[in-house]
């Protein structure tokens, strides 16, 4: 079984609809129990500094996640501590040139995300198929693969981390919000569309079966062991 991936690059709008649900425990979790590291790039964390109509709505937040290490800005040294697990290549002059390469067809935070995951190889958390679909559009390769925040949610409550109560709480908060919803849970509760969501992040099977594939695209399921 391959080993967990070290970190999860986070793009603004996964942080946020985690911040306006006020709940950051799958990210705890992924920390604590998988020894993944919920990071942002220094785009992001400025964005979710100043964020249009949200100005620093977020900032207090934050600044909190930040302070008790549940989210770390993927900084050069941090960044350059991965190199060696890395695929092949993998260098912080690459991850900015990558970056600044997607930054001409998508937002700053999604360019660096998305660039940050393919050079080091880890998952990144982002809402915005859009983007995506322009990265694809311009033959740019993309993180294996790309969670939403509905894949945090979803596999919460399939761990044990979440009850639905809290499920159907962050949904009802990001609908009031006007935020953007996975369409199986749009028009029906989220227990009603757990039956069609296919979730892309799981925890691996201890049955001692074949070991699950490594991700290849940014649709494919990521499976995880606790550490």
């Amino acid at each position: 079984m391959p080993p967990n991936p070290r970190l999860l690059i986070c793009d603004s709008d996964a942080l946020i609809q985690l911040f306006i649900a006020n709940e950051l425990r799958p990210l705890k979790d992924l920390k604590n129990l998988y020894g993944i590291q919920p990071v942002v790039v220094q785009e992001v964390d400025i964005e979710l500094r100043w964020l249009g109509h949200h100005r620093d709505r977020f900032v207090l937040q934050l600044d909190k996640a930040m302070k008790n290490g549940l989210v770390t800005r993927l900084d050069k040294p941090l960044f350059q501590s991965l190199v060696s697990a890395a695929p092949a290549g993998a260098s912080w002059s690459a991850f900015q040139s990558i970056g600044a390469q997607y930054a001409g067809y998508v937002d700053k935070g999604e360019a660096y995300t998305h660039a940050a995951g393919v050079v080091l190889g880890v998952p990144t958390v982002s809402n915005d198929f859009r983007a995506i679909q322009l990265l694809q559009t311009q033959m740019m390769n993309l993180p294996a693969p790309v969670l939403r925040s509905f894949d945090l949610l979803a596999f919460a409550l399939t761990s044990g981390t979440l009850a639905i109560q809290d499920c159907e709480k962050a949904r009802s908060a990001l609908l009031a919000a006007g935020e953007w919803v996975a369409k199986d849970f749009k028009n029906t509760s989220f227990q009603g569309g757990l039956s069609s969501f296919t979730c892309r992040l799981k925890e691996s099977s201890s049955t001692g079966a074949a070991p699950p594939p490594t991700p290849a695209k940014f649709s494919d399921t990521l499976f995880i062991n606790k550490i």
